[in-house]
């Protein structure tokens, strides 16, 4: 298949970057209902941490990470697990999240068309780099389909 029937908005699709999200203590408070004091009191304890400041400036900002894990924690407790519980289950999601994210990052390989449908190609699916997996939603189910690398259907 050739990139030009690759629609452009798709072709030039990039990974988005949450690192550079940045949230003053009383932002991530608002969003995610957790008290400042409270969100003070858990970096105290190492359960949070705002990102490190070379700037000078004293006001703590937090990252997406931090965003995720006060959310996870803040929906912990409030179904009824202990501080300590709450933020154990949610590094237990984190690190869940974590693999989830290598693993896409490693076998994401881009969109393409394959008998005129949107598949993403997930790479080569045997050692000896013959077949390719494709996966697409059809009628609201995921499908996967075994494509041979040699038939000259992929882009590369």
């Amino acid at each position: 298949m050739s990139s030009e029937s690759i629609p452009p908005h798709l072709k030039n699709f990039k990974k988005a970057s949450l690192e550079n999200l940045q949230f003053r203590i009383g932002e991530l408070a608002r969003m995610t209902s957790v008290s400042a004091r409270q969100l003070r009191y858990w970096e105290k304890q190492g359960y949070v941490s705002a990102n490190a400041r070379d700037d000078g400036q004293e006001t703590r900002l937090y990252g997406f990470r931090a965003y995720i894990k006060v959310s996870m924690i803040k929906q912990h407790l409030d179904n009824g697990a202990s501080l300590h519980g709450a933020v154990m289950a949610a590094d237990e999601q984190l690190e869940t999240v974590a693999v989830m994210q290598h693993f896409m990052k490693k076998a994401f390989q881009g969109v393409e068309k394959y008998e005129d449908k949107f598949v993403i190609n997930l790479g080569f699916f045997d050692e000896e780099e013959t077949q390719l997996l494709y996966v697409s939603i059809e009628e609201g189910k995921i499908k996967y389909k075994l494509v041979s690398a040699a038939d000259g259907n992929h882009v590369s």
